[in-house]
């Protein structure tokens, strides 16, 4: 029960979010269609994009209630985590196609006809992580063989492979991270698991050094590294729309923390200098208007959760639930981590969502789904496995 509390008050934190920082980017959208003598609009209107999560909202209700009754021990089923596995690596793929949504040469989106836009690529986290809970599982008397070590980078390589050609390193760096806690948390030794470490992060070198040679199809993308660790004033102000100037516009949405608080919805940042402040910038959006103390809060929320599925680890005492239990929490605080940072500009601009506040809906949907997916992990084995 703790965690749905937690989720609950996480789901308002995100209406109050969505519908404060989505005004200025609504209105321009929705103005634009306009324009563009698009008929689904008749005037201008600031919640746009608030409208649309709400109606997103209806989907993940509907999914979140048909998964209430999914039996948890279909996790443990070999065939069905690779079916699930085979399926969204197949849907990921479907971004290639005249489906997907081409955005300076790469490709992220899905526009499937009656339905929302979708990323693809959140649906393919969590089906990693239950098919690489039952691949390890059943390899466990053999993780410190040298096949092992083998088959698992090759098997990684072919899965992480469609990312590089969207390309999205950035997810597939949020992956590898995941895979090498549940791997480690697992039966593979430090040793072995230092040995993909080092393997893995010689093919991420090699990855950036091929974008690097692809940098004028993919420079919006070397320009983020490139801007982000250069000092040359000059050089940033050829580059602010797109590069540190979205990052210093965060900090100084940031920067107003403490007792030059306006209130809910009376800050400017979100209007035009902020790009994306419903989305990845959101956390830095509506750090404006909640003031330190409430920003504190929402950060508490999300230690609150990885506190508790820790406290709670011993009461799993399936191993194969236990690697999903461990692999879901990990992939949603790596995920608050690396967005809070690139606001904060620790780190590069990303396309990292804000686990439960960033208004992309299937973003929203999978954090859902995996939060009622520790519930029932939890609530299943309390009834079948009791600890004393």
């Amino acid at each position: 029960m703790p965690l749905l509390i937690n989720w609950i008050i996480l789901l308002i934190f995100w209406l109050l979010a969505v519908y404060s920082t989505s005004v200025y980017e609504s209105f321009t959208m929705s103005l634009s269609s306009i324009n563009r003598w698009f008929t689904n609009f008749t005037e201008p209107t600031n919640y746009y994009y608030f409208y649309q999560q709400l109606k997103a909202l209806i989907y993940i209700a509907v999914l979140f209630l048909l998964l209430w009754k999914f039996p948890v021990k279909a996790l443990k089923n070999h065939k069905f985590a690779w079916a699930i596995m085979i399926f969204t690596f197949i849907f990921q793929c479907l971004v290639f196609t005249p489906l997907g949504d081409s955005y300076n040469g790469a490709r992220w989106w899905l526009n499937i006809p009656l339905i929302p836009s979708i990323q693809p690529s959140e649906f393919f986290k969590l089906a990693y992580v239950i098919f690489l809970a039952s691949w390890l599982t059943r390899k466990k008397e053999n993780m410190n063989s040298p096949h092992f070590l083998l088959t698992f980078i090759i098997l990684s390589a072919i899965l992480y492979f469609v990312f590089l050609l969207i390309p999205d390193f950035w997810t597939v760096l949020i992956i590898w991270a995941t895979a090498l806690i549940m791997v480690r948390f697992s039966w593979l030794s430090l040793k072995k698991t230092l040995s993909i470490l080092w393997i893995w992060l010689w093919a991420w070198v090699i990855a950036w050094l091929t974008l690097w040679l692809m940098s004028d199809k993919f420079s919006y993308i070397t320009k983020r590294f490139e801007y982000f660790f250069t000092t040359d004033k000059e050089k940033l102000e050829e580059e602010r729309e797109r590069t540190w100037w979205q990052t210093t516009q965060a900090l100084i949405a940031i920067g107003w923390w403490g007792f030059m608080w306006n209130g809910y919805g009376n800050w400017l940042q979100k209007y035009s200098n902020l790009p994306e402040a419903y989305c990845d910038f959101i956390f830095a959006a509506f750090s404006e208007e909640i003031w330190f103390l409430w920003n504190l809060c929402l950060i508490a929320l999300y230690v609150r959760m990885f506190w508790y599925v820790l406290k709670h680890l011993q009461k799993v005492n399936d191993p194969q639930l236990k690697l999903i239990w461990v692999w879901i929490i990990s992939l949603i605080i790596i995920q608050t981590v690396v967005n809070i940072w690139v606001n904060v500009k620790i780190l590069p601009t990303t396309w990292i969502t804000l686990p439960f506040i960033s208004a992309w809906w299937s973003s929203l949907m999978v954090n859902c789904i995996e939060l009622l997916l520790l519930y029932k992990i939890l609530k299943t084995e309390n009834k079948v496995l009791p600890v004393n």
